[in-house]
């Protein structure tokens, strides 16, 4: 996966770190498809941003599709402890004194600490079919990088059943995001 990396753009790199972060704000125990979405939607990503904005799509209303469509792990995540903060719950307390009581075990891991969840990456499988998938987009169309526009090809045809969902809810289709990303790229669906 290292070597792919190397062969990245700037925006598809950008790409990727959104995604992390995205899955680690949205408390979500791995990077999936739903998130590299999200990254997607950076206006620095560079051609994948202009297809999905193109299309309709912005980072608010697709965040709160894959908000709602797919939980967390259960932990909570630093928008929760600033929300317990507000009513007087400090949530670093809190687990503290879980853990003095009960034990380490009582506090899953990934808990916020001083307002900042622990997220370390981890990719699900259809996001990395989707990160391969960019990679044959790439050679299909002779590009000599990989761009955010082969990660939203790689996207559109992992066949993965989360990101074929929220893309039904946003009212788009795989398709028409694919033969728009074809013509912005120039080239013929």
């Amino acid at each position: 996966m290292v070597e792919l990396f190397e062969r990245f753009t700037e925006g598809a790199r950008a790409v990727v770190s959104l995604a992390v972060e995205q899955a680690g704000e949205l408390g979500h125990d791995s990077v999936g498809t739903q998130h590299l979405l999200l990254g997607l939607l950076s206006p620095k990503t560079g051609a994948g941003y202009q297809v999905l904005h193109g299309a309709g799509l912005d980072a608010v209303r697709v965040r709160e599709v894959v908000r709602l469509r797919t939980p967390g792990d259960g932990s909570l995540t630093r928008e929760d402890a600033e929300s317990l903060r507000s009513v007087g719950i400090d949530l670093d307390v809190v687990l503290e004194h879980l853990t003095e009581s009960f034990g380490p075990e009582a506090v899953p891991p990934g808990q916020p600490r001083r307002g900042r969840p622990r997220f370390s990456p981890r990719f699900s499988r259809p996001a990395k079919k989707t990160l391969q998938l960019a990679l044959r987009e790439a050679i299909w169309l002779k590009a000599g990088a990989i761009g955010s526009e082969h990660i939203l090809l790689g996207l559109l045809r992992c066949d993965d059943s989360d990101i074929n969902a929220v893309l039904a809810e946003l009212g788009v289709t795989s398709d028409d995001l694919r033969k728009a990303t074809l013509r912005t790229i120039g080239r013929a669906a």
